[in-house]
């Protein structure tokens, strides 16, 4: 009787242990902690345009950890996912940044006056870059309609290789998935 009460246990405690409630993926497992205040900081956000542009934020911190939100024409738009990046991807991102003079560009294109904005194609998202860290802190919002100023080339070439290390492809999904979007919900 005491040998059939230990198994009883011992196989409701192993059930109890095999609960769904509260999992969290491997991926996101302990590092969306929401606080980052204690740590260097990268931010990347797009924004809407006319059509179906991808609109998220990612912030990276020192440690490697990126969390995603994404918001409209996104495959992982439910909320907010981490990952951990290859380990110096932070250093990287400020090591791009030093690259390309970050802190040399205007906090904002075009700037209130438009005076730093020569050219201007409407309905454009834009990209907000932005760095918090000990020996950079600057942030650059960008209106992809904004051309013909010094340094866009620049710029536009120091998004790409920011891309290229934050790896958002399978929380951004292809752009194909999204076309008609609005039509098929009508």
């Amino acid at each position: 009787m005491i040998r059939l009460s230990l198994l009883t246990i011992v196989t409701a405690a192993l059930l109890s242990a095999c609960s769904t409630e509260g999992y969290q993926p491997y991926a996101t497992r302990g590092l969306n902690t929401g606080q980052t205040e204690n740590y260097d900081e990268f931010t990347l956000k797009r924004t809407a345009c006319y059509g179906f542009c991808p609109v998220y934020e990612v912030r990276v911190d020192e440690r490697d950890v990126l969390v995603f939100k994404g918001e409209q024409f996104v495959k992982e738009d439910q909320g907010t996912v981490s990952k951990r990046l290859p380990e110096g991807s932070f250093k990287k991102l400020v090591e791009i940044a030093r690259a390309h003079d970050f802190s040399s560009y205007d906090a904002a294109y075009p700037n209130a006056d438009g005076s730093n904005c020569p050219q201007r194609a409407t309905d454009m998202p834009s990209v907000i870059v932005s760095y918090d860290a000990k020996k950079l802190s600057h942030s650059v919002s960008l209106y992809q309609g904004c051309m013909g100023f010094d340094g866009r080339e620049r710029l536009d070439e120091m998004i790409l290789e920011i891309d290229a290390v934050l790896d958002l492809d399978d929380f951004i999904g292809p752009r194909e998935a999204f076309y008609g979007a609005e039509e098929k919900s009508q």
